[in-house]
C-alpha cells in the first residue's frame, strides 16, 4: 500500500510519461519540420539558383523533400504495416542521403547549403536518424 491506501501494482499502472500517441506526435511534428525547412530549400533552388549539391542529376533536396513527405504521411497511420513500409523506406533513403552530403561537406568534395551557418545535411541527417529511432521505441510500447 502506498500513502494513499492504493496497492503499489494499481498506482503504478496508472502513470504513463510516454505512450504511442505522444511518440506518434513527435515523429509527425518532426516530419513537418522537416518538410518545411527542405521546402524552403526546394523554392530557393528553384527561384534563386542552385543551392542543393546534385544527387544522379537532381537536385539532393527534391529527393529529401519527397523522403519526408511521405514519411510524414505514412506516421499518420501509426500500425498499418504498409504505412510501416512507406515510412522506414522513405526515412531510411532521407537518412542515406544525408549521410552521404555529410560526409561529403566534411571532407570537402560538395557544399550543402546552410541555415544559421549549420549544413542542412547535418539538420537532415539528426531529424532522419532521429524519427527512424523514435518510432522504433514507439513500436516497442504495449498498444
Amino acid at each position: 500500500m502506498d500513502r494513499r491506501g492504493l496497492p503499489r501494482e494499481r498506482f503504478r499502472k496508472n502513470i504513463t510519461l510516454v505512450s504511442r500517441e505522444r511518440l506518434t506526435g513527435v515523429i509527425v511534428g518532426m516530419g513537418c519540420i522537416g518538410v518545411l525547412l527542405t521546402a524552403w530549400l526546394v523554392i530557393s533552388q528553384l527561384f534563386r539558383g542552385p543551392t542543393c549539391p546534385d544527387l544522379f542529376g537532381i537536385p539532393a533536396c527534391f529527393a529529401v523533400l519527397g523522403g519526408y513527405v511521405l514519411a510524414t504521411g505514412a506516421a499518420w497511420f501509426p500500425d498499418s504495416r504498409r504505412a510501416a513500409v512507406v515510412f522506414y523506406a522513405s526515412t531510411g533513403a532521407t537518412l542515406v542521403i544525408a549521410i552521404w552530403f555529410s560526409y561529403c561537406e566534411a571532407s570537402g568534395t560538395a557544399s550543402c547549403p546552410t541555415f544559421e551557418g549549420l549544413p542542412m545535411c547535418f539538420t537532415s541527417l539528426l531529424g532522419a536518424a532521429t524519427m527512424i529511432g523514435v518510432d522504433l521505441v514507439r513500436r516497442r510500447l504495449p498498444q
